[in-house]
């Protein structure tokens, strides 16, 4: 039975009736629905996400990505299935599918000491004041310049030459970050993946580059 309001008596009291109102099964969206992120109503994502104990969300995603978030941690993503996020803390696979919820990704990684080592020296690499047992990441975020400013290398001029950069790409990978590790792992990121043009970069005079200008980077040392 789904209305139990019809076994109340003529002369119930409001307590009585709004207990039989809480009572009701008939749900306005099938639970199946409910719960699925891929089809539940939108205003319904907040409350899934807690219920699926998502632990980095955004209100300014786009819905298609909150609704993959809670698939992820759910374990019902359509991209990877039975394979929830949260399984995957203080691993690399993680973390690169945490950083990619807010559009970042791994440019180069050294997890030290992971080759034979003597003293400082490193056979292939040498990871010169990089902390042992610490890995270490280079990360790429875009990040948007003012708009209207006339930009000569580092200087830049205009009236928006004093507008502060948006770095809030760089916080939400670094939150990203903290959020798919493990409490006693540790880390270090540099999100310095642009570095300046030099004349042992051997660069071709085509026009794609110009003195003074940047270029990426591959690797941290």
């Amino acid at each position: 039975m789904s209305d139990v309001s019809v076994l109340l008596p003529p002369l119930s009291d409001p307590v009585e009736q709004a207990l039989a109102g809480a009572m009701l099964d008939d749900l306005p969206i099938p639970y199946a629905v409910l719960m699925d992120p891929y089809q539940t109503p939108a205003r319904f994502l907040p409350w899934l996400a807690v219920h699926h104990s998502v632990d980095l969300w955004f209100d300014d995603w786009t819905e298609e990505r909150k609704r993959e978030m809670i698939a992820q941690c759910a374990g019902v993503s359509t991209l990877f299935p039975a394979s929830p996020l949260a399984s995957l803390k203080g691993t690399l696979a993680g973390l690169k599918r945490y950083l990619a919820f807010v559009d970042a990704q791994i440019v180069d990684r050294i997890a030290h000491p992971s080759r034979f080592t003597f003293g400082r020296a490193i056979i292939g690499r040498t990871p010169v004041a990089h902390r042992p047992f610490v890995a270490h990441y280079l990360v790429r975020v875009t990040l948007k310049a003012p708009k209207n400013r006339f930009q000569i290398g580092r200087s830049a001029f205009g009236r928006a030459a004093m507008t502060a950069i948006n770095l809030e790409p760089i916080r939400r990978a670094k939150l990203a970050m903290v959020t798919a590790k493990t409490p006693e792992s540790l880390y270090s990121v540099s999100f310095a993946w642009r570095r300046g043009i030099t004349f042992n970069d051997n660069i071709f005079i085509d026009g794609s580059h110009v003195f003074g200008g940047y270029i990426d980077r591959t690797r941290l040392d």
